[in-house]
């Protein structure tokens, strides 16, 4: 009985241990695979589009602009969804790459805000001087 138990434990484990080492199946990439770098900046622009969608609920304009990146980078709506999908099926890879990319979008958005607020600073300082000048 106890010799069994054993055997059965043993059993359980090497092939518990077989199909951990198989694990899931790597996909292939796409044969138009959008490089890395390429694909985080389309993913910025289209950041953008979204962003801008939301403001401008127009979607007509919005999918002219997503027509406007395509052909910027070269590539086909298709092209960048099959490598999407890819690139998400690497979910590690892909939480690196959406870091990168909302680290590139708030360094736009502080660099905007820094060019706001000195142009907020030069009004502020323009309306003292005609203060000064009456």
């Amino acid at each position: 009985m106890l010799r069994s138990k054993f055997y059965l434990i043993i059993l359980l484990f090497f092939s518990g241990s077989m199909f951990s080492c198989m694990g899931p199946e790597r996909p292939e990439p796409p044969k138009d695979l959008i490089p890395e770098d390429y694909y985080v900046d389309l993913l910025i622009d289209m950041q953008h589009i979204k962003t801008w969608r939301n403001v401008e609920p127009d979607s007509v304009n919005a999918d002219s602009l997503k027509q406007l990146i395509y052909q910027r980078y070269d590539v086909t709506e298709a092209q960048f969804l099959s490598s999407h999908t890819y690139y998400q099926q690497q979910i590690e890879q892909q939480l690196i790459r959406i870091d990168e990319v909302i680290r590139r979008l708030e360094a736009e958005r502080d660099y905007i805000q820094a060019h706001i607020d000195s142009l907020k600073d030069l009004q502020t300082g323009q309306d003292s001087l005609s203060v000064i000048d009456k």
